[in-house]
């Protein structure tokens, strides 16, 4: 007779089959959170790392942006078109003028203004440079458009230079017509005699440092530039970040269109009214910072800023960097070449 117990019958394999102990179960959620505090900082060290990336990415970018602005005015800075300038009696008018008797120009004597001129550490500028950081510079740039307007197009808002060619005219000498004059003010004629003469549109571009971007909202250093539009003074924000600008101006003092001195036309070094008209070169040398302090950095370090010696440092988190460029201009040297 057999014997039957009590596991008779039943599946081997339910036999073996179990779950997780307590302990098993504790290992698993603590590699579980390990894991997950790993990623969790490398996402946070990424995300650092990409907010300074931008940081400095964008201050680049705003410091050779403006550094380009300025020198492809600079290049063209004293382009007056086909005026006879041997014969001009130039003027150094304040910058900022509207209207059109304080501008330096007039026909008889011919006269115009100095192509650069610029106001050293703020020193005798202008009420219009507004909210200036101190210690700047400011630099005016004058010349015509690059382009001619023909008479038909001629905006009576805008302030133009018109150079007769036709021997017959009654007057040859240009003529610069102000506001409200518009197509019947411009009379002077081509070659041919026949044709009425293109008009070269005036320009006067001044730049400086401005304590803000949007003044009243932030303190943001900002490159700004003012220009003659309409009969008024136009203001443009141009680059934020540039924290300081200075400028050294190269001097041809042997007329061969090379600058001989250099100069920051300061009150230790001053420029006269002659000085102003030999200046054949600038340097530009603009400081940029970032826009947000970097975590962990503090700024250390000294910025030359070419003739007007070393600013810093700062000791805050931002980081800084120092753009400088020589710019000829052509139209003030490329006469004197011999």
């Amino acid at each position: 007779m057999k014997r039957h117990t009590a596991c008779a019958g039943r599946d081997p394999a339910m036999s073996v089959a179990r779950g997780f102990t307590l302990i098993e179960m504790m290992i698993a959620i603590t590699l579980g959170l390990m894991i997950l505090a790993a990623l969790t900082t490398f996402f946070v060290q990424t995300s650092a790392n990409r907010a300074e990336m931008d940081r400095g990415s964008r201050q680049i970018e705003n410091g050779r942006f403006a550094m380009d602005i300025i020198r492809e005015d600079l290049s063209l800075a004293g382009f007056f078109s086909d005026v006879q300038q041997a014969s001009v009696a130039w003027q150094t008018p304040d910058a900022c003028q509207t209207a059109a008797a304080n501008l330096g120009f007039s026909a008889s004597p011919v006269r115009m203004p100095i192509p650069l001129f610029g106001y050293p550490g703020l020193v005798g500028a202008p009420a219009c440079i507004a909210n200036a950081v101190p210690g700047t510079d400011v630099l005016v740039v004058r010349r015509f458009n690059t382009e001619p307007t023909p008479v038909a197009s001629a905006a009576a808002s805008q302030y133009y230079m018109q150079i007769s060619h036709c021997a017959t005219d009654s007057s040859t000498t240009p003529v610069f017509v102000g506001l409200g004059s518009g197509a019947g003010g411009y009379t002077l004629r081509k070659v041919n005699c026949t044709s009425l003469a293109d008009l070269w549109r005036y320009h006067e571009h001044v730049y400086y440092i401005r304590n803000c971007s949007v003044c009243g909202v932030d303190n943001i250093p900002t490159l700004v530039r003012l220009t003659l539009d309409g009969g008024a003074t136009k203001t443009e924000e141009l680059a934020e970040g540039i924290q300081d600008m200075r400028i050294d101006y190269g001097l041809d003092t042997n007329g061969d269109g090379a600058p001989e001195d250099w100069r920051r036309c300061d009150a230790a070094t001053p420029c006269t009214a002659a000085d102003w008209l030999n200046v054949t070169a600038v340097k530009v040398n603009l400081l940029s910072s970032t826009l947000e302090n970097s975590p962990g950095y503090t700024d250390k370090k000294t910025y030359s800023l070419g003739l007007a010696g070393t600013v810093g440092p700062f000791g805050d988190g931002l980081k800084r960097h120092i753009y400088s460029a020589v710019v000829n201009a052509a139209n003030r040297s490329g006469p004197r070449e011999r």
